[in-house]
């Protein structure tokens, strides 16, 4: 019997004094109204919906639900703002890269070409022989090698891509290895 009242009294104590400990806790003093607390005059704030009441794409709540905010403006100036920049002189500008960092970058991107991951999807694939052929163009630069490759697209870009190739390993570049 004695154990049964020492057993209450200590369910009592570990499920009651936390609630009693928070009912008779004195509340927490008020802060004055600073400037830093409020917002400021003329802003409002902007409800966002939880993640399963956002509309659905497409919808008509989902356009009117669409505003351009900072983020979207930020793009159109940073567009606005390069539209006016030649970016083939600014890379004509930069330093040459060394020919060593071009022939590891043409060995890792040929890889990446004939047996990576990226073959499964067209847009990766296209970016990766973008920056193979660019890689290409700067190692034929730095090498004194004619190259042909901008004006040209499909089975005849692979064949240049072949000849230019071949030229850069007579000239001494390993791009297998």
């Amino acid at each position: 019997m004695a154990q049964l009242v020492v057993m209450s009294a200590a369910w009592i104590t570990l499920l009651v004094l936390p609630c009693a400990r928070v009912l008779l806790r004195r509340p927490a003093p008020r802060r004055p109204a600073t400037p830093g607390h409020l917002p400021q005059r003329g802003t409002t704030f902007r409800r966002v919906p939880a993640p399963s009441r956002q509309p659905r794409k497409g919808s008509a709540q989902a356009d009117r639900a669409r505003r351009p905010g900072p983020p979207s403006r930020d793009l159109r100036r940073l567009d606005r703002d390069l539209a006016g920049l030649d970016l083939a002189a600014r890379m004509e500008a930069l330093p040459p890269v060394p020919i060593e960092q071009l022939a590891y970058d043409l060995r890792r991107l040929d890889r990446q070409r004939r047996n990576g991951p990226l073959r499964s999807s067209e847009v990766c694939m296209a970016a990766l022989l973008e920056a193979y052929d660019a890689r290409l163009r700067l190692a034929c630069r730095c090498l004194g090698v004619a190259e042909h490759l901008e004006p040209l697209t499909g089975v005849d870009r692979e064949i240049e891509r072949l000849r230019l190739e071949a030229r850069l390993e007579a000239a001494g570049l390993a791009l297998r290895g």
